[in-house]
């Protein structure tokens, strides 16, 4: 009973914790029986079944085929329709020229014509996933989402819903309906874009517009299921990703974007098929769509934006929120209080000033330790199990329990680290030493990205008035019952907030070198729950004779060894589940390349070890560097028959000579049947060779661009793309051209793709390449 009344505040602290991962769960599916004015994710089947009935990136059939279904559904739910198919050169990145074709339709509102809500998502995918999470879920929503609204009451504002084109390829649609900026600021008042990042989990508000004040007010407001962080944006806006939020945010709109993050293996996979997909996440979207569609829909859009707001959700409590500008005194606040305890502890001769910084470096050895171990064991799991490096950032269907295997390996290291520190150093100095790193690193945050320092704030001061109660009882003298339970409620906060951020950085990092960031969570949680934990990583010390004092504490191995078996046990449910099915199928990696012009065939691959299958096309990969100018960057490579394909052509239309300049204009035809892409590039970078100017398709692009990456025609007209250049009257430079086709060449001989494995994701993967090089 004493044993159990030592650890009922961490057994009480782990329930806490599992509370809180519960509250992430997406509400439940409503029934396709639910009113008629309420979302239900039962009634999305029908569309999810013909959304992601196959793969449709944007020059395919099956891409008009979606397009040609969205028209109608849109007709059956009393809409009127319109594509919006023009030309969009873009320039940054990857120059690209692209065909694009996004769907609009508008639901009237009471006093039509002024500010609308616009309401989007993307309804192209990448070329070989159906693209049941990314982004058929988020299609299907808006569509119930209209029927939804149309069977209540009209809205006060006009709705705009946008389908828009080539997300996947650089958010060309939405770059396209964004490019008249002026139009668009003075037309749309508010923006709600649904994405998908995998297949499962709760759908987050990850990303909000700048001055957000008054859109977290009116979100807080009806929100009914809120999963929303000012620290999640904080993140993002940091990390190389883009939604079709982007152009609408860079353009000045105010608005909301939503994720869930969950199933990543399947993210962008053949395998994000509807029956993978979770019904709950489309549900989440969709209470999320339906409540603030109604509620920016009745109120008034004129001023949609106020001073930021730091806001969190808290199991129970909903969505809390306040002024950004409180960080700074909130982390004032709590370096007072720090210092007051430190002061007290320092008078009463249980600490030395100088303790604290002999604690703080402490912290910073076992976050040292924490990180190593974690980097150690993925770099273990990469080596013993090469073929997950298929997958995005190396995640496996069971990434879960490597995951959990990195926790529990980390709180083995720390606790026994912290368990010899305790035979050697006060309570008092390693508690105040963790509590002022972390009270730094609040500060740091409170000063580079205020609306992220709640995430240390709050457990910081509860955490400290812990540290404060424990200088109330005499040394040596154990915790009461009342002060346990004192110590246990201000341990609250680290738990409620840390333990949910954790779980929402696995899911999104996967086993990717940013997991390691779990370390860090992991040690700041540990640091924070130091008033509570000291105490079991020591036991009583053998008796002294009375003239050396009271006994020395010693450390006891019970967290240490639990959390050793912990990540024992995980490791071998991730090695039991470590081989593909076709449910979780194996991604792999292979694509043919000819050169039409020297005659020479490629099998390439960007996998940095060859798996079963790609070792059945390739064998034993030649020697040495791969030869130079193959496409996509690959990491094995061996020679293949040239095989008579057909090549990407330029015919002369004209060539003048007019004064001191070549006026030269070719029809450029991208030969392969069905191809997706064309690559048009000028590798001559010569003065003398570059031209003095160019236009594709009546398109004015940068010589400079054309000769550095060159120019992707997205998809490539079928008959064909005119092509002008002015020259130098003597410049005859080369013209490379790129076509690329979904699918390997059959005369190639490649076997066919087992049942458990699949292309892995990509513009590359499982595609045929030809080029052609024409001197002009």
């Amino acid at each position: 009973m004493r044993r159990f009344l030592r650890w009922w505040p961490l057994l009480a602290l782990v329930a806490a914790g599992a509370l809180a991962l519960y509250g992430l769960r997406p509400p439940r599916p409503r029934p396709a029986t639910a009113p008629a004015t309420e979302f239900a994710a039962a009634r999305t089947l029908p569309d999810l079944d013909s959304l992601a009935r196959q793969p449709h990136a944007p020059g395919t059939a099956a891409h008009a085929q979606v397009r040609r279904y969205l028209l109608r559904r849109l007709r059956a739910l009393g809409l009127r329709p319109r594509v919006q198919d023009t030309t969009l050169l873009l320039l940054h990145g990857q120059p690209t020229l692209a065909h694009v074709q996004n769907v609009v339709a508008q639901q009237p509102g009471i006093q039509a014509g002024g500010r609308a809500v616009l309401v989007l998502a993307h309804y192209d995918t990448q070329p070989h996933t159906p693209g049941a999470g990314d982004d058929a879920a988020g299609v299907a929503a808006l569509l119930e989402g209209i029927r939804a609204l149309r069977a209540g009451p009209p809205l006060l504002h006009d709705v705009e819903w946008l389908f828009t084109d080539g997300e996947e390829a650089g958010l060309l649609g939405a770059h396209a309906y964004a490019a008249d900026t002026a139009r668009l600021r003075r037309r749309v008042g508010v923006a709600l874009n649904l994405e998908g990042r995998g297949n499962a989990g709760p759908s987050l508000t990850f990303e909000v517009s700048p001055q957000n004040g008054w859109l977290m007010r009116k979100y807080a407001q009806v929100v009914p299921a809120p999963l929303a962080s000012s620290l999640f944006y904080e993140v993002y806006r940091r990390l190389p990703n883009d939604t079709d939020f982007t152009p609408l945010r860079e353009a000045g709109v105010s608005g909301l974007n939503f994720a869930f993050v969950g199933g990543f293996p399947y993210y962008h996979s053949p395998a994000d098929t509807p029956a993978h997909l979770d019904l709950a996440s489309v549900q989440h979207h969709g209470s999320y769509l339906l409540s603030l569609v109604r509620q920016f829909g009745d109120h008034s859009l004129a001023a949609t934006k106020a001073p930021d707001c730091t806001f969190f959700s808290v199991p129970g409590l909903g969505l809390l929120r306040y002024p950004a500008t409180w960080s700074l005194p909130l982390v004032g606040a709590a370096a007072l209080l720090l210092l007051l305890v430190a002061a007290v502890a320092q008078q009463q001769r249980r600490l030395a000033w100088g303790g604290l910084l002999g604690g703080a470096l402490a912290w910073l050895g076992g976050l040292a330790l924490v990180v190593a171990s974690s980097w150690g064991l993925l770099a273990a799991v990469r080596a013993l199990y090469p073929q997950y490096q298929a997958f995005y950032e190396g995640t496996f269907y069971n990434s879960l329990a490597y995951q959990v295997a990195l926790l529990a390996l980390g709180l083995a290291a720390w606790s026994w680290y912290y368990g010899q520190l305790g035979r050697r150093l006060r309570a008092n100095t390693l508690v105040g030493g963790a509590l002022l790193v972390v009270w730094g690193l609040a500060a740091a945050l409170a000063w580079a990205a205020p609306t992220s320092a709640y995430v240390l704030t709050w457990p910081l001061l509860a955490s400290t008035l812990a540290w404060g109660f424990s200088q109330l009882r005499q040394p040596g003298q154990p915790a009461g019952g009342l002060a346990l339970v004192a110590t246990w409620l201000l341990s609250l906060p680290a738990v409620v907030l840390l333990v949910p951020l954790t779980a929402l950085l696995l899911a999104l990092f996967g086993l990717g070198q940013l997991v390691l960031a779990a370390g860090l969570l992991l040690t700041l949680g540990l640091g924070l729950l130091l008033p509570l934990l000291l105490p079991l990583l020591q036991r009583p010390g053998r008796a002294r004779p009375a003239a050396t004092g009271r006994p020395a504490p010693r450390a006891s191995y019970a967290l240490p060894l639990l959390g050793l078996a912990g990540a024992a046990g995980a490791l071998g449910w991730g090695h039991l589940t470590s081989q593909p099915t076709p449910a979780q199928p194996q991604q792999t990696h292979l694509y043919y390349f000819l050169n039409a012009t020297t005659r020479q065939g490629y099998w390439l691959s960007a996998l940095p070890q060859p798996d079963a299958y790609t070792r059945a096309v390739l064998g034993s990969p030649p020697a040495g560097p791969a030869p130079a100018g193959l496409p996509g960057h690959p990491a094995q490579w061996q020679p293949a028959p040239p095989l008579p394909l057909p090549t990407p052509q330029a015919f002369v239309l004209t060539d003048t000579l007019l004064g001191a300049q070549r006026h030269l204009a070719l029809r450029l035809l991208p030969g392969q049947p069905a191809c997706t892409s064309l690559l048009l590039r000028l590798p001559d970078t010569t003065a003398a060779a570059l031209p003095l100017a160019v236009r594709v398709a009546g398109q004015l692009v940068p010589t400079r661009a054309l000769a550095r990456s060159g120019l992707l025609l997205l998809p490539p007209a079928p008959g064909g793309t005119t092509l002008e250049l002015v020259l130098r009257p003597r410049a005859h430079p080369r013209l490379e051209l790129l076509s690329r086709a979904l699918g390997l060449p059959p005369a190639a001989g490649a076997p066919a793709l087992p049942a458990t494995f699949v292309p892995a994701p990509g513009y590359n993967s499982f595609t045929t390449q030809v080029r052609q090089t024409i001197r002009l």
